[in-house]
Parts: structure tokens; C-alpha cells; sequence
């Protein structure tokens, strides 16, 4: 990059930077965390059930249906917040300002300026997604944008310093890389879908331009992020089979109960409802063939508290998102979840037993035998997953659904609140205003909270104007990158393509779950990993490809 008029020294950009991070952390200080004791047992009263249960030294607690259901990073962080006294709140915002100032420096090799890197890590650490609403909740999608964050810079740290700084050291970007993506792996069971494929194709193309040049030892540094990544699984996985005997991450998204599941969305059903993996008649049939399910008739289809807990009033049926977890605690209450072992012996019965009536004609079958609990991918979906996926889109450039406080307010006990208070060293927003259910706030917050919508507002106009300079920017480019062909310009113009594409794949992925399991609306929980990367994609089009004269010196 050409010289820049604003440079800044070392010592005031770090002042720049501490400043930011202050403000950034103080605006939190401001919010309040929400929670529903009783109301989330799937959610954020497992997660804090299992930290509580790690803080204890018992692990992830006692063995029931919930226990090994979901990825169980996130109590980690909570236990670890504990022991530091650090407030659950805060401490989120600070691991996102320190993911955002870690991808700022992954992207200073393409330029040259201090300036574009504080730009940068301003952009990104005030992103109104990452105050919204629902970091307040006690949930792992608190930290889940941060550590995926940290993965991408991490990677593209590595592969920016690969081809543009070939004297600097790759390794500590290739282990941030790694912790990233282990982490996030261990957060949330679809990670590994959504980060999988852009560290695959990176390291692929990495691995081709270090070879090409003999860098050997650059080479071997590319296997650092997956080595991370299988430390952390054989540890949790150890962890597991010693506290209760299976050597997995989850015994809900593996295993037998996923083969269970898979077997029993077999069976053909008269339902064209696209929501319903197992519907009435189905489970009919499933009672009928299976002796090992017959038990569980009574919970899933007369127990009133399971099913207003779980059954679709407006469908009387479970959808497809709701019906695992039916049947799970209908298991537990048959004993079944009496430990891990009998669960998993029971489900491979069931499973086994499911396959073989399919197989012999006594079920009949609409697909082939196959282990997953989400449905399988039909062409029904696909018109209905293209539209979600476009609103998904317009959500995100729109910043929709971003506000920082909660308009309910918390339920429990004024035990149950300070339990949770003193466990996480933050306040909830459990008090009402006068003669009304909604939260208190206070004027200082509110007026705070004002504030944090200006910022919203203004990402609003900016994103929108940006992506499309920055497409502008990024493709206009295209031309002089295929003419060149060398390693310093087409690794970044790619890697800015694989930033656009990973968001794209995020919201067709959060669109697909929408449309075939959870019928919920467009949530910006899960589509906050977006919002970084449409921002990081325009924020660096622009600044490494803006104009004619940059992109000559960049490809120098």
C-alpha cells in the first residue's frame, strides 16, 4: 500500500486502542442479563446447570437426558469466568474486543497505515450484533461469534503472512487459528459445518503456494489448526468416558440416538407438512412394529405437561425441532437415561429394530437408512430455504433485531436470581417498572441504550453503502489479479471471496433448519457469525482494492 496521510506511532495507537476497548466494555457494564428459571431446561439453565456442576468438580454434573445432549464448551467459560470473579457480561465484550483486534492485525499486511488497522478493530468491536439482545441471555451464542471470529483471523493471518510477509512466523496465527476453531467446535454442533470447509480450502490453497515456493517448515504450520482442534475433542471425549463411560462429545448428535432418529424419519407419513419429521401417523405405525417404543406412547401422546412443553399447538403435532427432545425426556422418564450406557443400548435397539421392519417391508419407508436428527435434505425445501436465506440477509444488512436490553423481564425467584447473579457477578433485569411486567431500566441506562441504537443506526447506512463499494471494489479488481497471477494477489483476492462465501453459507445454513425443523422466524442469535464478515468483507475490499493505485502497489 501507498503512504498514508494519517500514520499513527506505536504508543498512541495502543492508547486508541485501550480507550476503545474501555468505552466498548463499559456500554455492557450498562446492560442487564436475562434469564427464565424453569423456562429454558434445553438452554441456558443446562448450560449453567453444567458449569455449576464443573465449578464442583463433578464434571458436567449428573447423567440425564440433557446432559451429553448438546457441545459443552460454554460452561467451561462460565466456570472459568467464576473462578477469575470476572462478570459474565463484561467479559464477553471483552473477548470480543480482543477477537476483533485480533482480526484487525491479521489484515495489516494489506496495508501499511496503523490507522487502517485501529479503523478496523473500531468497526468490528462496536458491531451492534455483538451487544444485542441475545448476549444477554446465559447461552453460548454469547461467545460463538468471537470464537469463530478468531478463526478466520487466525487463518487469515496465516495465509496473508504467507504471501505477503514471507520472514514472519506463522505459527502463532495457525494456533490462533486452532483455538478458534476448537473452541468453537466445542460450542455449538453445527460449528464444524460452517468453519470446516473455509479452513479446508484455505489450507489447500496455502499448501499449494508454500510448496511451490519449498517452505517446508510453512507447510508443517498448516497442520496446526486441526491438531488443536483434535486435542480438544480427545479431552472432552476422555472427560466423558470417564465421568460416564462415552467416549463422545454428544450422545445426541452421534451415536446411537442419532441413528434412532434417522431410522424413525424413514417411516412414510401421510403428513405433507413440511415441519413434522415424525408425525402422528408415523409414530402410529413406530408403536405398532417396535415393541422398544411402545413405552413411551403414553408421554408422548396423552402426558399433558410433556406435550404442552413440547407439542405445536397449531399443527397438535411435534415439530421436527421439538420432537427429539420429546422423546428424550419420554425415555428419561422410563429409566432409560438410568445412565449412559443403557441409553446408548436402547437406541441401537431401537434403531436396529426400526431399520430391519423397513428393510422387510413390516414399516413402510420414504428414504434409506441413514443416523441424523435433522431431516433429510428434500427439493420441497429448497424454494422455501432460498427465501429464508435472502431474509436472513436483508436481517443481517439491516442490523434487525439488534437492540441491547431485553423487553422481558426475568423470571424466578428473588432466590433463584441472586443464585445466578452471584454465580456470573452481573445483575439481571428481574425488576419491573411500576405496576407493569416489563423491566425496569434506569434513566442513565436508557439513555445508554439510546446511544447503542445511534451506533445500530449508523451500521445500518454504512453496511449497506459498503458492501457495495465493496463488491465493486473486490470484483473490479478481478481483471488485474488474473492477469498478474501471483501469490500476493490472488491469496487475498480469494481469501476476500471465501469471507463473502462463508457468510452466504451461514444463512443458508441457519435457512435450511429453519424451513425443515424450527418454524421460529429469522433470529439474529443465529445469524450473528454473519454480521462480522459482511462488515470484515466490505471494511477490507475497500481498503485493499479501493483504488487503482493501491491495487498496483498491493500486487507489487
Amino acid at each position: 500500500m501507498g503512504k498514508n496521510r494519517l500514520q499513527l506511532n506505536r504508543r498512541t495507537f495502543w492508547l486508541c486502542v485501550a480507550l476503545l476497548v474501555c468505552l466498548r466494555c463499559a456500554l455492557t457494564a450498562f446492560q442487564q442479563a436475562y434469564t427464565w428459571v424453569g423456562g429454558a431446561p434445553l438452554d441456558d439453565e443446562l448450560m449453567f446447570r453444567a458449569a455449576n456442576a464443573i465449578t464442583a468438580g463433578e464434571w458436567l454434573g449428573a447423567y440425564d437426558y440433557l446432559t451429553l445432549s448438546k457441545a459443552m464448551f460454554f460452561p467451561v467459560w462460565l466456570a472459568l469466568l467464576h473462578a477469575l470473579h470476572l462478570p459474565y457480561l463484561v467479559a464477553g465484550a471483552g473477548l470480543w474486543c480482543a477477537a476483533s483486534l485480533l482480526t484487525a492485525f491479521a489484515f495489516s499486511p494489506l496495508w501499511r497505515s496503523r490507522a487502517w488497522t485501529l479503523g478496523l478493530f473500531a468497526v468490528l468491536a462496536f458491531l451492534p450484533s455483538s451487544w444485542a439482545a441475545y448476549t444477554l441471555r446465559v447461552y453460548r451464542d454469547n461467545i460463538f461469534p468471537a470464537l469463530c471470529l478468531i478463526f478466520f483471523a487466525g487463518m487469515a493471518g496465516m495465509a496473508l503472512r504467507a504471501v505477503l510477509r514471507p520472514e514472519a512466523s506463522l505459527w502463532p496465527w495457525g494456533l490462533a487459528a486452532g483455538v478458534g476453531l476448537a473452541c468453537g467446535y466445542l460450542d455449538r454442533e453445527d460449528a464444524g459445518l460452517f468453519l470446516l470447509p473455509f479452513g479446508a480450502v484455505a489450507t489447500v490453497i496455502l499448501l499449494v503456494v508454500l510448496v511451490r515456493a519449498r517452505r517446508w517448515r510453512s507447510c508443517a504450520v498448516q497442520v496446526l489448526p486441526y491438531g488443536v482442534l483434535a486435542v480438544a475433542v480427545l479431552t472432552f471425549c476422555g472427560l466423558n468416558s470417564r465421568q460416564y463411560g462415552v467416549f463422545a462429545l454428544s450422545d445426541f448428535s452421534e451415536g446411537s440416538f442419532a441413528a434412532a432418529m434417522g431410522a424413525m424419519m424413514r417411516v412414510d407419513t401421510d403428513s405433507t407438512d413440511p415441519l413434522l419429521s415424525v408425525p402422528a401417523d408415523a409414530r402410529e405405525k413406530l408403536y405398532a412394529a417396535v415393541p422398544e417404543l411402545e413405552p413411551l406412547a403414553y408421554w408422548l401422546e396423552e402426558d399433558e405437561q410433556l406435550q404442552n412443553d413440547f407439542r405445536d399447538p397449531e399443527r397438535d403435532d411435534y415439530r421436527a425441532g421439538s420432537f427429539y427432545w420429546a422423546i428424550r425426556r419420554a425415555a428419561q422418564y422410563e429409566g432409560i437415561y438410568a445412565s449412559a450406557q443403557t441409553a446408548d443400548a436402547y437406541w441401537q435397539q431401537v434403531a436396529d429394530a426400526i431399520n430391519a421392519a423397513c428393510e422387510d417391508g413390516t414399516l413402510p419407508s420414504r428414504t434409506g437408512e441413514r443416523a441424523a436428527t435433522n431431516q433429510p435434505i428434500r427439493l420441497s425445501y429448497v424454494a422455501p430455504t432460498l427465501a429464508e436465506t435472502a431474509r436472513s440477509l436483508l436481517h443481517v444488512v439491516t442490523f434487525a433485531d439488534c437492540a441491547p436490553y431485553e423487553t422481558a423481564r426475568s423470571i424466578g425467584t428473588e432466590e433463584d436470581i441472586a443464585q445466578w447473579s452471584g454465580y456470573l457477578h452481573c445483575g439481571f433485569n428481574n425488576a419491573a417498572e411500576a405496576g407493569k411486567d416489563t423491566p425496569y431500566y434506569s434513566p442513565y441506562q436508557k439513555l445508554v441504550f439510546a446511544g447503542m441504537g445511534g451506533i445500530t443506526w449508523l451500521y445500518r447506512l454504512l453496511l449497506v453503502v459498503g458492501l457495495l463499494a465493496g463488491l465493486v471494489c473486490h470484483f473490479g479488481a478481478l481483471p488485474g489479479v488474473l492477469r498478474r497471477r501471483t501469490a500476493g494477489t490472488t491469496v487475498p483476492w480469494l481469501l476476500l471471496f471465501g469471507l463473502l462465501g462463508m457468510a452466504l453459507l451461514r444463512c443458508a445454513m441457519i435457512a435450511f433448519v429453519e424451513a425443515s425443523s424450527f418454524g421460529i422466524g429469522t433470529s439474529t442469535m443465529y445469524l450473528a457469525t454473519v454480521h462480522p464478515l459482511l462488515v470484515l468483507y466490505a471494511f477490507v475490499s475497500v481498503a485493499a482494492f479501493g483504488w487503482p493505485k493501491k491495487r498496483k502497489e498491493n500486487a507489487a
